[in-house]
């Protein structure tokens, strides 16, 4: 019996989603591909897809496709790192740990985050310089918001009385901190990171396209500055491409760290 019922959870169900999805995808290409070579569709403007695939595959054989896009991901990567590292920490302080704190700073934080990004990165070229700085700068601005007050929101979603119970056990505040106080936020944490990520990603394309020399952003502008269509839709798929695996690794990575949930 307990065999058997061990081998019935065992078997998994087919993912029937990702079957849709692919099917989707492969429709989605296949009809790009008719409407262009039918003349559905002017192809000078939109190619067929297996003329696109083919200039990226020589793009990725020479090297200059893989060049742009570690230069967008190391860009992205930094402005996360330098987002999470104080998103994190001040929005335990606004969630509850510094209550007075919060209630002075959080109103001024909520008008800075409604500050449009796009119309920033001047002023961050103006503080910065037209180089790397200013894109990790802008890259922060945009990332730090999602993840801090997604931080702050899971602190304050905490049951007061759990945290109360731990300390009549005995708890102290180390302990609580990272037995109730993580665990119970981890999963808004994630959320504001899926946020930040396609937020920061959007707003990366457009800096890259004034002042850089690298990158899918500079890639889409450049190619559509010397009309090359063809490259053009190379840039826009890859855009696509790397936001979806992006956004698939934050999910794998958040089904591995909250192995409790269930």
């Amino acid at each position: 019996m307990g065999i058997g019922m061990k081998t019935a959870k065992q078997i998994k169900k087919p993912n029937l989603g990702f079957f849709v999805s692919l099917v989707a995808i492969i429709a989605f290409f296949l009809l790009w591909e008719w409407a262009s070579r039918s003349g559905a569709v002017d192809s000078q403007f939109v190619p067929p897809v297996s003329k696109v695939l083919g200039d990226a595959w020589a793009l990725l054989l020479n090297g200059t496709l893989p060049i742009h896009i570690l230069s967008s991901l190391a860009r992205l990567f930094a402005g996360l790192g330098l987002a999470i590292a104080l998103g994190i920490p001040l929005g335990f302080l606004l969630g509850g740990w510094a209550p007075k704190l919060a209630g002075f700073i959080r109103p001024l934080l909520m008008n800075l985050s409604m500050l449009n990004p796009f119309a920033l990165i001047p002023v961050f070229m103006l503080l910065l310089g037209i180089g790397e700085a200013s894109k990790v700068g802008i890259i922060f601005w945009v990332l730090i918001w999602p993840i801090l007050f997604a931080t702050a929101s899971g602190v304050m979603q905490i049951d007061p009385a759990v945290v109360s119970i731990a300390r009549s056990m005995g708890a102290g505040g180390i302990k609580i901190f990272f037995d109730i106080i993580v665990p119970g936020t981890i999963n808004r944490v994630f959320t504001g990171l899926k946020s930040a990520l396609t937020l920061g990603f959007i707003v990366l394309l457009s800096a890259e396209m004034v002042g850089a020399k690298s990158g899918l952003g500079w890639l889409v502008f450049n190619s559509n500055k010397n009309y090359n269509i063809t490259r053009l839709y190379v840039g826009i798929l890859f855009v696509a491409v790397i936001g979806f695996l992006l956004s698939v690794g934050i999910d794998k990575l958040q089904k591995n760290i909250v192995v409790w949930e269930e």
